[in-house]
């Protein structure tokens, strides 16, 4: 199952001057989403992700995305866990993100 999906970033930001902080939409990405291999599996739970979790891989490396960010995918949420650029040459230059989904 992978597909090209177009996710909605949104980012914990702070709220006027009252201390209080709201996700709010920064923009969106399109990417390919997909599940996990099972060495990026392995990796995920090394890394204490223990939850369903997905690749996105964006082919671009100026997409504003940052861990702790979240993504909406065709109606999911999904929290960025991990960010991993490769700046190989010129056709082989994306970001591969990990994203675990979030429960309710």
């Amino acid at each position: 199952m992978k597909k090209n999906y177009i996710a909605t970033i949104k980012r914990l930001t702070d709220v006027g001057d009252s201390g209080v902080k709201k996700w709010q939409t920064i923009g969106t990405i399109n990417g390919l989403f997909m599940p996990l291999s099972e060495e990026r599996r392995q990796i995920a739970i090394n890394m204490g992700i223990i939850g369903k979790s997905y690749d996105f891989y964006i082919f671009s490396l100026d997409e504003d995305i940052q861990e702790a960010d979240r993504a909406i995918i065709n109606g999911k949420t999904y929290d960025v866990k991990g960010i991993k650029k490769y700046d190989i040459d010129s056709s082989l230059k994306h970001l591969e993100v990990l994203l675990e989904e979030k429960q309710d």
